[in-house]
Formats: C-alpha cells, structure tokens, sequence
C-alpha cells in the first residue's frame, strides 16, 4: 500500500509540475488578449472559448474517462483494443462537433440580437464558423492525461499539456499581435488540431507499439452505456460552470460580457490541482473498489483532499485580498468592475478543494454523478437568475459560488451511498476548516495590508502573497497543520537538484 502511495504521489508531482508548465501559458493568453484588443474582440473570443468549450464537453459523451474504468487490471493488449476503439469514437464525434460549430457561428449572434433588449451591439460569434477543425484533434485528444496515467506515464500527460497549452496560445497570440480579427484566430486553432491527431498518435505507437492487435473486449454499447451517464455529468457541470457567463452573453452587450469574463478568471494550477491528483489516484482507487476495500479507497481520496488543501486556500487567499490590484495588472482601469466577480470566484476556489466525482466514477456508480450534477446546476440556476435580477451582472456569479455548498453535500452523500461509508466519515471537513483557519490569520492581516497603504498592484499583490503565505507557513507549521513529512515531499525536488 505505501509503494502505491508513493507512485501516486509522485504521478500527481509531475502532473502538477507539467501543469504548472502549461500554465504559464494559460496565464499569458488571457492577459495578452485584454491588453492587446478592444472590449468586443475580447467578448468574441470568450464566447468563442465558452461555447466550444461547452459543446466539446457534451460531444465526448464520458468517453474520455471510460479510460479510467475500463483499462486497469488488464492485459495490455486488451488494452491497447479499447483505447483505439475509443479514439476512433471521438475522432466521429469531431465530425459532428465541426457541424455544430457551423451553425451556432451562423446563426448564434443574430438570435441573440433578435431577442435582446439592450442597445449596444451583442457579442459576436460568428467566428465559430472557422473553428470547424479543431474538434477534430482535440476531442480525441481528451483521452491523453487518463490514458497516460493508466499506462504508468505521468510525463506524457503533462507533456500533452504543455502541447497543447503552447500551441493554443501560439496560434492565439499571434495573429492578435498581428492585428488580426477572432475569425483569424479560430484559423490557425483549426490548424492545431493536426498536430493533435499527431500527438494523439504518437502516444498510442509508445504504449502500444509492440502489442498485438486483438478484437475490444469491451463493446460500443457497453462505452456509451458507461460513458453516457459521464457525458451527460459533463455537460450539465460544463453548464453549471458556465451558466454564469452564458447569462451574461444574452443580457448584456459585448462590452459588458467582456468586464464580467476579465472577474471570471480561473486561478491557474490551484484551481486544476484537485483534478489532477484525482487523475493520478484513480487508478488507485478503482482497484481498491473492485478488492472491496471501499474505506482504503476513501481514506486516500480525504488524505488527498487534506494535501491539496494545504495548497489551495492559502494561494488562493492571496488572490481573494488582492483582487483589486490583481485585475488592475492583468486587466487595466477599464475592467476595474470586474473586482467582484473575480472575488466571488475565488470564494469557489477556497472550497473547491476534491473532485468528487472520481471517486463515485471509481465506485462503479457513474450515475450518481449525474445525479449530483443534476441538482447542482438546478440549484446554480435558482440563485443565478434571481441574484441577477436583484445584484446586476455581479449576481451570476453570486450563485456559481454559493451553489457549491449545497452540491457537495449531496456529492458526498452520493459517495457514501456508492462506498457503504457514512456520510459523516466521507468528507475531511474538520481537517479542511483547520486549514482555512489558519491561513485566514494571514488573509486578515493582508487585507490590513492592502486597505491601509498606498502602493501600486504590483507592491500591493506581491506585499499580500508575502504576508498570507509567509503566515500560513510559519503558523501552519507551529501548529502541525503543515507536518514535517509535507515539508518534506514540497522540498523533495529541490533537495534532489542538489
């Protein structure tokens, strides 16, 4: 059992340090994009980020983490048979992923202004129509990180992500840079997916070159019976997270949805990390459940919640007090309004510290995550549309973040009923609450911080990083919520370079 923490522990480093990699462009882009083009190319390339983004995730159908389930434990070649037969679904997928694309580009901006009751002009997304190519390598893309970490090659999933960070950015930036329009920009992402399908390719060759070719032993019908409750899970929590945005896109104008979007920034590594160490456990904790050692499973995926935690809040905490100086750098006095937004944000990335879903995918009971998922985006939708009536544009994400609190209480029953745990024993909550505790001591001397001085963001954000951080630490290990075994493992790599 240790040696397979250890592995565990050690997919979830390079995940995260790959993540971390990717991420710089990830943080590049949208920053460039806010200082290089006006309100309404900023609102077209959002929309045209969110409504893909929204249709890729109903396309793949949960194809992507039948990977996850369907592979561990067998033999390789009947391995290698599942994985060509479910790059081969999402590559048919892509197809139909190209006609949709078509047709809300042509027809998605004149319904918008044909309902809408504002006087400025809505956003534009007609350039849809010019990204018809990319789901073609991206979708099948999708299986990479799952497969990567089921055949034992954490770095190939982080050098996907690097791929693919990069390339996106590239083909994003540079025709901005140039001067060029959103169409522009959805041409060369289109011309992205063929080094997708390149990559895609490359990674099978690796793991499976060798291999001799047998029949699947797992059917279409028994994919789509097991991916299609995943797929509908997806779509509704890519509507739930995006509900917010989408609201904003059909009341408001252009300029407007492009305030909201610059608040609507996903921190990035801290908001991936939970996802990331799910995906290097859930093989992990497949295997637990199908030896009926349910409690082994669950006592890893908390002991996980409490590591991630450590991270997370704190981090996260620098950017709640530092909003204002935050948008202010990446964004300019333009998007000041979208202070609030950004903070209602990081609220929801304070507690959104476990991927539940894992661990009920992992159970054998992907329904139930459809379930939750299900009651979650109905309860987003009973605060969003009231808050935004009541709050303005602010109100959306008022109920993105505060919907989160009901949704992991019936996240947890469901994994309860899935494990046979009680409810009180599946959550880490008291560990959790240990953590914001003390790193909200540093929170409220950095806000002191922020409040009562003068200097610019750049003094003021990194003056609250060094307070909230420095706190946390230095409380945090004279209390032993941070142990020495964490310091150990966070400083194991830089003790190694030397």
């Amino acid at each position: 059992m240790g040696a397979a923490k250890r592995n565990v522990s050690g997919d979830a480093s390079v995940l995260v340090v790959g993540n971390v990699l990717a991420t710089i462009a990830d943080i590049i882009t949208p920053i460039a994009i806010l200082r290089l083009t006006g309100k309404e190319q900023v609102a077209s390339l959002s929309g045209l980020l969110l409504v893909y983004n929204t249709m890729a995730l109903l396309l793949l159908a949960g194809f992507h983490q039948t990977i996850t389930f369907f592979l561990p434990g067998r033999p390789i070649e009947e391995r290698a048979a599942i994985a060509r037969k479910v790059v081969r679904l999402l590559m048919l997928l892509g197809v139909a992923g190209a006609g949709i694309l078509v047709l809300i580009g042509t027809f998605g901006t004149p319904l918008i202004a044909a309902f809408a009751d504002f006087d400025d002009a809505p956003t534009d997304l007609s350039p849809l129509v010019f990204l018809l190519l990319f789901p073609l390598g991206d979708l099948p893309a999708r299986i990479l990180p799952n497969l990567a970490v089921v055949e034992r090659q954490p770095r190939t999933a982080a050098t996907y992500g690097v791929f693919r960070s990069l390339t996106v950015s590239i083909s994003t930036l540079l025709p901005i840079a140039l001067g060029y329009s959103p169409a522009v920009v959805a041409m060369s992402m289109s011309a992205v997916a063929l080094g997708q399908l390149v990559f895609v390719r490359a990674v099978l060759r690796r793991c499976y070159a060798a291999v001799a070719r047998v029949a699947s032993p797992v059917s279409t019908g028994e994919l789509v019976r097991f991916g299609l409750p995943l797929g509908a899970t997806d779509m509704v929590s890519s509507l739930n997270n995006r509900f917010d945005q989408l609201l904003i896109v059909i009341s408001f104008p252009a300029d407007t949805y492009a305030v909201y979007r610059a608040g609507a920034y996903q921190i990035p590594v801290v908001t991936r990390l939970p996802y990331l160490v799910a995906t290097a456990l859930a093989p992990e904790l497949v295997e637990a459940f199908r030896e009926g050692r349910a409690r082994d499973a669950i006592e890893a995926w908390k002991q996980s919640i409490g590591k991630i935690s450590l991270l997370v809040v704190p981090f996260t905490l620098v950017f709640f007090v530092g909003a204002e100086a935050f948008i202010l750098l990446i964004a300019g006095p333009d998007y000041v309004g979208a202070v609030p937004v950004f903070r209602w944000y990081t609220l929801l990335s304070i507690v959104r510290v476990a991927a539940f879903g894992t661990v009920i995918v992992a159970a054998g009971r992907p329904k139930y995550v459809l379930h939750a998922a299900l009651f979650s985006f109905a309860f987003n939708v009973l605060l969003s549309v009231p808050l935004l009536l009541i709050f303005g544009f602010v109100g959306p994400a008022m109920g993105t973040a505060l919907a989160f609190f009901p949704m992991a209480v019936f996240y947890c029953s469901r994994i309860a009923k899935a494990s046979g745990i009680p409810l009180r024993d599946i959550f880490p909550l008291a560990a959790y609450l240990r953590v914001l505790a003390v790193a909200s001591v540093g929170a409220a001397a950095g806000w002191a911080f922020a409040a009562f001085t003068e200097f610019g963001p750049w003094v003021e954000l990194f003056g609250v990083a060094g307070i909230v951080l420095g706190s946390f630490a230095l409380l945090g290990t004279i209390t032993g919520t941070i142990s020495s075994d964490d310091w150990a493992f966070a400083t194991a790599k830089l003790r190694r370079k030397r």
